[in-house]
């Protein structure tokens, strides 16, 4: 049955001849991080409006390393919302921080920054929020917070990228940004790949440190510079700085292959934000002859984005349930998604960790858990594609009406 209908998928990659030329030629001289890495780190800081850009292999792992790399003490508090990503907050954990919880505001799937303020105590030291799904923070509203609080302010835009606010790029509100170039994302880096951005030089060469194994030549413009590389002296020992290591590192790295591949993409970034936001726009035109049953996005006002997918919450009142509908769309060959981890304190590895909050406090959250799902919304959809969601969805519909 599900194989007599075109496949919808819930992300996908767009890619092209440039694309694998460009990876072809990276073949041909040296996968490991290089040239392309650089131009491209340049060019996703400038996006941030940072001075710096460090790629890693993952959104997931930019994120550990911009955690780790700005030195909370332990115990130190941060705020965040409790509808998020799972990384998001094990970054925190990890780094033996205390995730200290905000619901969402409705319809948005981004932080509530009324409900910020009351939250900080002594022991606050950062907010850190995800652009969720591609829709904006409130960034002036959480920069003003952070001043008058004297906290760090963390950007997780995993999940879109080229993002503003009022016109202006929302990493110019933030001490910390990363994003991430999944396969399903914006643009994508073959496939993985994410970048952490900042203007703080000490942050950032922590953190170069630590994706390359904590060893000191991953500072050197140059790692095979030999006059930089035998002037290490270890205890009276002349050593190789390609072997001196002054942190407990990781091997985050990405590939120049990735860098490569990102670059050509980065070209049709302001294409593909379009072309989400224009299907976007026809998924809600669709979608408000059911409001009786649906609750529809809403975009952060002002902003500019490229949505990651399509966000709706089914009512409790509805003749159907989420599980229902997202049943009847995956037999159908169209994609689904829930929203992430919803509550995440409902989730069996997050219920016990060390936080504020508990997890019967968080109303909009657990609607969204409840009720909440996600549909394709990328810029590889077609006409086709589109047509066959809002079909099957209508002629699901029918049986309520």
């Amino acid at each position: 049955m599900k194989n007599e209908y075109i496949r919808v998928p819930y992300g996908s990659t767009v890619h092209g001849p440039d694309e694998i030329e460009a990876v072809v030629k990276v073949l041909n001289t040296s996968t490991q991080m290089g040239s392309k890495t650089k131009e491209f780190e340049s060019e996703v800081s400038r996006l941030f409006n940072k001075e710096f850009g460090l790629m890693v292999n993952s959104g997931s792992s930019a994120l550990y390393l911009a955690i780790e790399s700005i030195g909370l003490e332990k115990d130190s508090e941060v705020i965040t919302p409790v509808l998020t990503f799972a990384t998001t907050v094990g970054s925190l954990v990890k780094n033996s921080l205390i995730p200290v919880f905000v619901d969402v505001s409705p319809n948005t799937y981004c932080i509530n920054t009324d409900l910020v303020q009351e939250k900080i105590s002594e022991k606050t030291k950062a907010i850190l929020a995800p652009n969720l799904i591609g829709n904006i923070c409130e960034w002036h509203k959480l920069r003003e917070i952070a001043d008058k609080n004297n906290l760090i302010l963390i950007e997780d835009s995993a999940d879109t990228l080229g993002a503003t606010l009022n016109g202006t790029s929302t990493g110019s509100f933030c001490d910390l940004s990363i994003t991430s170039f999944y396969g399903s994302h914006i643009i994508n880096g073959a496939g993985n790949g994410g970048m952490l951005c900042t203007s703080n030089k000490s942050v950032y060469e922590k953190a170069k440190l630590l994706r390359s194994w904590g060893r000191s030549s991953s500072l050197f413009s140059n790692s095979e510079s030999i006059e930089d590389r035998f002037k290490v002296n270890l205890e009276g020992i002349d050593y190789d700085a390609k072997f001196v290591f002054e942190e407990i590192g990781y091997q985050l790295e990405s590939s120049e292959i990735s860098a490569a591949f990102a670059l050509i993409q980065l070209k049709n970034l302001s294409n593909n934000i379009k072309r989400r936001q224009e299907i976007f726009e026809k998924h809600t035109k669709f979608l408000s002859y059911y409001s009786q049953w649906i609750s529809l996005p809403q975009q952060t006002a002002s902003s500019h984005t490229g949505w990651l997918a399509y966000p709706i919450v089914i009512s409790e009142k509805a003749p159907f349930t989420r599980r229902e509908l997202q049943i009847f769309l995956e037999n159908r060959n169209i994609q689904t998604r829930v929203v992430f981890t919803g509550n995440i304190l409902r989730q069996p590895g997050f219920k016990s960790i060390n936080c504020v909050g508990k997890a019967d406090e968080f109303e909009v959250a657990d609607e969204v858990m409840k009720g909440g799902m996600l549909m394709a919304c990328h810029h590889g959809l077609t006409e086709e594609h589109l047509q066959h969601i809002h079909d099957s969805m209508r002629v699901f519909f029918s049986d309520y009406q």
